[in-house]
């Protein structure tokens, strides 16, 4: 049990009384404080959300109107475009053409071409892929009467890029004019073979009305755009298509470029998934870079549509991109996208006059940054005030401990003269005059002390004498009874080292008969050199065996000296030696007794114990066991020794298999005297002593218990331990 100073108690029980619940009562303000705060946070974002969607929502809408509203108003003026070169090839007569114009060229390849000789003259280029055509030259001349027109046409919108006409026979009239053609554009090109072309004719359009394009890269130099196409036809023949581009930067600067209070972004998708445009900042989020231009290195000769990043249906790596695709394949109004970085709310709304995909993404970061800042500040305020308050609690604890200390010293220094005058008594029982205080308890208390001591003064006085002549009785007890313990040791350690000299002795009697009787028959002649040197090998062998056995008595003596000596100190030692040297003296015993001893050492430390007295314990168990193990005249005695570490323990276990010990008993082995061998055989002390050595001397235990075999003693003995 944690024992305080009174001085302690009197601080914790200021502390307890004034600081906490103070500190409680803060810090639920506090915690109310910050709830409150984060709760009306929470509930604006949500509100602001919510609005948001409704707001966006409906911006979407009217972006979509205005966006569907500028592809049918360019819708319309190219179905105008497209009547005004119906009519004019309804009256269109090649032989009534002058060819003395000296705008226009054949060149070397088949390529006629012209150059601009007014300020509205439009492009004329006219490929050599049906060089064999006749009146190529006559249709040429005869279009540039629709300049003028195709100029008015270019002005009436800021959204389009250039008007132009493509002819079947791969003639192109475009407007503005384009000083470099030869340069741009492949001199074979088949103009029907590309989507702005294709895209308009009897298979593709058999309605012969207004189609956009999907994006693709302009053949004449312009980069990436779209375009709205028609047919024109002559009758049932189609003369060719007319066209008016919009290019990909104009659709992002003047039809996609929503300005909102908070960071948005928009995007045209087609109906295959194909972003037409997109405003510049998405391309981070989706990991592609928007196609606004593009260096010619070479003519183009074929559509060259946008690459495949750009489809959304497709794209299964960006998280973004795939959450569109969703969103668009299931024509959701409204939905809310949360990525690692980013947080989008997403509306989309069909263009009826093109059935692309207008979507406008919003995000969340941008509409929340308000509420942020504002939670920001209300949690730097409650942070600021949580400050204060520490540096309050500070100030006010250092005040209340130095209060504390005031009182405590006023109770506490009459009763440290207590507690002085208590120690003095104790060493050496004599009273002592304390001062009083100024407290009616503690003098109260003085007072009694003063009694008590002198009463114990004179109760020690009379009790001296008695107690000085219990000792000494008690001490005679315990000699007579440790007189006892080794009496009966000593004569069961006689007992082992009999049966250890009988083998010995009976082999050096054996051999003093074999040197006795050779001599005596003469077996050894010594006449010759050889009979000398047989009888000499001989008697050296023989002495050398003598030696041994003696070497091993006088060990054994030795052993039994050192077991008794009385003089026995701590020394460093280990179980593996302990335990062999108790095995070499009963080891013996236990055999010409047919008793089985199975011993199994794990132990690898040095410890410091006395080893003696530990090898008094393991023998005096191994005895009790065989004694046992002969009284019930079992066949198959067997003794199992086993030695570990275990923390620490160094611990021994000695198990028999003689049956156990009764219950009745168990608890009673330990006592002095108490034997379950008659009086003849046993004085009772040994497990007595045994228990007293272990746990006096060293600081371990020794108990029983019953296994299923028999009895097993469990050794604990503290150590040092020591690394071998």
């Amino acid at each position: 049990m944690i024992q305080n100073t009174l001085s302690k108690l009197i601080k914790k029980e200021y502390i307890k009384s004034i600081i906490y619940p103070l500190f409680l009562i803060e810090a639920m303000l506090l915690g109310a404080y910050f709830w409150s705060n984060a709760y009306v946070n929470e509930t604006t974002k949500n509100a602001l959300i919510e609005e948001s969607k409704v707001h966006i929502k409906e911006i979407s809408k009217r972006s979509a109107t205005i966006i569907n509203n500028e592809f049918k108003t360019i819708s319309d003026i190219t179905s105008l475009f497209q009547k005004e070169h119906e009519n004019f090839f309804a009256s269109y007569t090649p032989s009534q053409i002058n060819l003395k114009d000296s705008a226009y060229s054949l060149s070397g390849t088949g390529v006629i071409s012209n150059i601009q000789k007014r300020e509205d003259s439009c492009t004329l280029f006219f490929s050599n892929v049906n060089k064999q055509m006749p009146y190529r030259l006559e249709k040429a001349i005869a279009t540039e009467k629709l300049d003028s027109f195709y100029n008015a046409v270019l002005n009436t919108n800021a959204n389009i890029a250039q008007v132009y006409f493509n002819s079947h026979d791969s003639m192109n009239r475009l407007c503005p004019f384009m000083p470099d053609a030869l340069n741009q554009y492949a001199h074979d090109i088949n103009i029907p073979t590309f989507n702005f072309y294709y895209l308009a004719d009897q298979a593709h359009n058999p309605l012969k009305k207004v189609v956009w394009t999907d994006a693709y890269l302009d053949p004449a130099g312009l980069g990436w755009m779209i375009s709205a196409i028609a047919p024109v036809y002559k009758e049932d023949f189609l003369e060719g298509v007319v066209g008016i581009d919009v290019t990909i930067d104009q659709l992002i600067t003047n039809i996609l470029s929503i300005q909102l209070p908070y960071t948005s972004m928009a995007m045209l998708v087609d109906e295959k998934g194909n972003i037409l445009g997109m405003s510049k900042a998405l391309e981070a989020y989706l990991g592609i870079q928007e196609l606004t231009s593009h260096r010619y290195n070479a003519p183009i000769e074929t559509t060259m549509s946008k690459p495949q990043d750009f489809n959304l249906f497709t794209n299964k790596t960006n998280l973004l991109a795939m959450s569109l695709s969703r969103i668009l394949q299931e024509n959701n109004g409204m939905s809310e996208f949360h990525g690692d970085t980013v947080d989008f709310l997403i509306t989309q709304h069909s263009i009826p006059q093109t059935r692309w995909k207008f979507v406008l993404l919003l995000d969340q970061d941008s509409l929340l940054a308000n509420s942020t800042k504002l939670k920001a500040k209300t949690n730097f305020i409650g942070f600021v005030a949580l400050g204060l308050m520490a540096l309050f609690y500070l100030i006010f604890l250092f005040a209340l401990l130095s209060r504390a200390n005031q009182f405590s010293n006023q109770i506490l220094s009459p009763l440290y003269e207590l507690i002085e005058a208590t120690k003095k008594f104790k060493d050496k029982l004599t009273t002592t005059t304390i001062e009083r205080s100024n407290i009616l308890e503690i003098n109260t208390l003085l007072d009694n002390f003063t009694a008590m001591s002198q009463e114990l003064q004179e109760l020690y006085d009379s009790m001296d004498k008695k107690i000085k002549e219990g000792v000494i009785e008690n001490m005679e007890t315990q000699k007579m009874m440790i007189y006892q313990s080794r009496l009966a040791q000593m004569g069961e350690m006689i007992s082992m080292i009999a049966h250890q000299w009988r083998q010995p002795l009976g082999s050096i009697s054996a051999i003093t008969a074999s040197v006795k009787l050779k001599q005596s028959l003469k077996k050894f002649d010594l006449e010759s050199e050889q009979g000398r040197m047989d009888q000499e090998v001989f008697l050296t062998t023989s002495i050398g065996k003598i030696d041994n056995y003696i070497q091993f008595l006088t060990t054994t003596i030795d052993d039994f000296r050192n077991f008794f000596r009385p003089e026995q100190q701590q020394e460093r030692s280990s179980l593996k030696i302990i335990i062999e040297r108790a095995v070499n003296l009963i080891g013996k015993s236990l055999e010409v007794h047919k008793i089985a001893l199975h011993v199994n050492n794990t132990s690898k430390n040095d410890l410091v114990t006395y080893e003696t007295q530990v090898m008094q314990v393991i023998i005096n168990i191994l005895k009790n066991a065989q004694d046992v193990i002969l009284e019930k005249k079992l066949e198959n005695g067997t003794i199992w020794l086993y030695a570990y570490e275990e923390n620490a323990f160094f611990v021994i276990t000695i198990e028999d298999n003689a049956g156990g010990i009764p219950e009745a008993i168990i608890t009673k082995i330990f006592d002095p005297y108490f034997s379950t061998k008659t009086e003849r055989n046993g004085t009772g002390l040994g497990l007595y002593m045994s228990k007293t050595i272990i746990e006096e001397h060293c600081h371990g235990s020794l108990y029983v218990e019953n296994t299923p075999a028999g009895a097993k003693f469990i050794i604990k003995i503290r150590g040092e331990y020591s690394a071998n």
